[in-house]
């Protein structure tokens, strides 16, 4: 917990120096966090358990941004790697399925997020298996083979779940999810550029407080800096 503490706090202050316009002491406080985190993970690597995959995955995912924001680009991917497993209740990937699927299919959707966006970033969209509701119907999840698309509409049952246990609508629903499927449809040849900055652009200024600040502006920042071509051409 003082670990994640810690590397939350410098990624944060990274995101607010680099909005500041202060990019060295940003640079700086995101390899400090990226560090932390790999130091962390790492040492506990060898004895993590799937049961305890899913509790590291959101500190991965920091780290992921943190070292993709620093210009760390071989340690981002590692970190992606380790968030796509993570997120997925497994550790090495070569398990045959998640232990506990109720641990990883959260009424948030914020594992399965992290699991998407990890997958767009290490840039497989297809040929993996994934944990998807087969029946729309039903809240009985299997461990199938799928794809980013079919990982993407688990999200959205994972939400569904979750507005009927009474959770509100999440600004991740309404302004990530549709900028990530524009950006796949771009990447699968499908979709205008054009129309993914448009929905970047409505992402970023989908920012209300400081919670959707620390959510949404590093993920603008990254997508920028690792697809140039969609988004700043």
């Amino acid at each position: 917990m003082r670990t994640a503490g810690l590397v939350e706090c410098w990624f944060s202050l990274g995101l607010y120096h680099h909005w500041q316009g202060e990019e060295e002491v940003a640079q700086t406080e995101w390899v400090q966090a990226a560090s932390l985190a790999q130091n962390y993970i790492e040492g506990d690597l060898p004895t993590l358990t799937c049961e305890d995959a899913p509790n590291y995955a959101r500190l991965a995912r920091k780290a992921s941004l943190a070292a993709a924001l620093s210009g760390q680009a071989s340690l981002a991917r590692t970190f992606f790697s380790y968030t796509e497993r993570f997120s997925t209740g497994l550790v090495t990937g070569h398990e045959e399925r998640p232990v506990d699927p109720g641990a990883v299919l959260d009424s948030m959707a914020l594992l399965p997020i992290y699991r998407v966006y990890s997958l767009i970033r290490l840039g497989r969209l297809s040929g993996f298996h994934g944990l998807i509701f087969p029946d729309a119907n039903s809240d009985e999840a299997v461990w199938a083979r799928t794809d980013i698309h079919g990982l993407m509409a688990t999200v959205e049952h994972c939400l569904a779940i979750g507005r009927r246990e009474g959770y509100k609508v999440f600004v991740s629903e309404t302004k990530l999810i549709p900028l990530l499927r524009v950006l796949v449809a771009v990447l699968e040849g499908r979709g205008a550029s054009e129309e993914a900055r448009k929905a970047l652009i409505t992402c970023e200024r989908g920012i209300r407080d400081m919670a959707d600040f620390r959510r949404i502006y590093p993920v603008v920042l990254d997508l920028k800096a690792a697809f140039p071509v969609v988004f700043t051409a």
